[in-house]
């Protein structure tokens, strides 16, 4: 085991504003993966802010090749049903659950067939893991099962057991990866935080813009029935003074 190699890493990530990671790294490196990543979670100015942290094994060394970081939108959860879903429902179902327990698929525990109390909260989360397979049968409802994954789910071991929440995750996050190279310092957690609140920013002035577009087209679009059927009155007025003048 190359321990000056996981000192550097640790020291590494320490610099770009990770904290203290050795110990989680050095449990990693001893399974001796090819690739790994760690999952940082933070707060900044009441913004929710991830990292998924990529790592990657060369020769005998291990290198940080990456870093996803996602700026959380808040998550608005639909009051009406889908698919026959009551979201409300679903989602204090979820709330209920501790999902890192709920996850933990080593913990060891006596239960009873006979007791139901013994593997109540497994059938809580059979009940809630169902209704988001009734949601997933559509495209609306696939957008609303991510949004309720992302939201209790995120950074507990669903990664390591199920993967990746689908892509969905990206119509409600903003996203960016940043790389690092040899010989190069990388982008710190802090300035990664300011470059997610500018896409913030940019796509809330695109929304606007869009918005005040198609509040333009629709007076535009108004303004030229209105006109049209001025015309089409001034038309029909001049057609009944012709009949009549023919008379």
């Amino acid at each position: 085991m190359n321990i000056q190699n996981i000192a550097a890493l640790a020291e590494q990530l320490d610099s770009l504003g990770f904290g203290d990671w050795s110990y989680q790294l050095l449990k990693r490196i001893s399974f001796r993966l090819d690739k790994f990543y760690l999952i940082y979670k933070t707060e900044k100015n009441s913004d929710k802010i991830s990292f998924e942290i990529f790592f990657e094994k060369k020769d005998d060394m291990y290198v940080l090749k990456y870093y996803e970081a996602i700026l959380h939108q808040e998550i608005i959860i639909s009051d009406v049903p889908v698919n026959g879903v009551n979201l409300s429902l679903l989602e204090k179902q979820m709330a209920a659950i501790d999902w890192n327990k709920a996850f933990d698929l080593e913990e060891r525990k006596s239960w009873n067939a006979d007791d139901k109390l013994s593997w109540e909260k497994e059938q809580k989360v059979e009940t809630v893991t169902a209704s988001i397979e009734i949601l997933e049968k559509t495209e609306d409802g696939k957008l609303m099962a991510a949004a309720l994954k992302l939201k209790y789910w995120s950074g507990t071991s669903y990664y390591e057991i199920l993967g990746s929440i689908n892509v969905q995750k990206s119509k409600a996050d903003i996203t960016q990866r940043f790389y690092f190279f040899e010989n190069q310092n990388g982008i710190a957690v802090d300035e990664a935080y300011r470059f997610l609140q500018n896409r913030r920013l940019e796509k809330q002035m695109q929304a606007r813009k869009k918005q005040t577009g198609n509040q333009t087209n629709e007076a535009i679009e108004e303004s030229g029935n209105n006109t049209g059927s001025g015309l089409l009155k001034k038309r029909r007025l001049n057609s009944l003074k012709k009949s009549k003048k023919n008379k």
